[in-house]
């Protein structure tokens, strides 16, 4: 009776060493594929992030203004790859700058405006049909005031920044050429509903979620200094 107990523990330790070893080498296998997954797409892309002084509702009108201007305002091109992309914006970055300030002064707001490329963490966010998964982007940053308020964004690289959040064909095809086949069927994961991208989809969502930095204290009026319109 000793020897058979003795016998099914060393079964036992085993076996939970084996299920231990593989939980982990699942764990490893999916964080990789998160993390490279979202690094190729993000590698790939430069987002056009506005940020409203707060979530009161003229803030978040101030908001789509000062959008707006900046998008008719302005033309974006393509260059011919990311890198000359980034250094046009770049130097652009004043003539936004100015525009988005112009745009907040003539709506009757005293608030700052600061333009400024930077590497910001973006929950799952949503344009049109397709879905990004979170993690950290390159973006051309507008922030009005505080910056404590929803935000709005676009893509910069490929050029698909247009107001009602839609994707021309031609545009789409060149986000497909830019992040490569295996990350567009990820992106558009939702117009198929294939239950593999799904899965895909929400292990990258799942992992990149936990390695989110800390997020900034929630926006408390209390705490606020408002500014009415004039």
């Amino acid at each position: 009776m000793l020897n058979w107990l003795k016998k099914e523990s060393k079964i036992l330790a085993a076996s939970l060493c084996i299920g231990v070893l593989f939980a982990f080498g699942v764990a490893a296998y999916t964080y990789v594929y998160s993390v490279t997954t979202q690094r190729d797409i993000a590698q790939n892309v430069i987002r056009f992030h506005v940020m409203a002084h707060s979530d009161c509702a003229y803030e978040q009108e101030l908001k789509y203004h000062v959008r707006t201007e900046i998008l008719e305002g302005f033309t974006f091109m393509a260059e011919a790859d990311i890198t000359a992309t980034r250094e046009s914006l770049r130097e652009m970055l004043p003539s936004l700058q100015s525009h988005a300030e112009n745009a907040v002064r003539n709506a009757g707001f005293p608030h700052g405006v600061s333009a400024a490329m930077t590497n910001v963490f973006f929950p799952t966010t949503f344009y049109g049909s397709m879905a990004f998964p979170p993690g950290n982007y390159e973006a051309v940053q507008i922030i009005i005031g505080d910056g404590a308020g929803q935000n709005w964004w676009c893509l910069m690289f490929p050029p698909l920044c247009y107001v009602d959040m839609t994707a021309t064909e031609e545009g789409r095809a060149h986000l497909s050429e830019t992040v490569g086949e295996a990350g567009f069927q990820l992106l558009t994961h939702q117009e198929d509903s294939s239950p593999e991208l799904i899965v895909r989809f929400r292990v990258v969502e799942w992992w990149q979620n936990l390695r989110q930095p800390d997020p900034p204290p929630p926006y408390n009026p209390d705490n606020q200094q408002h500014i009415a319109r004039r």
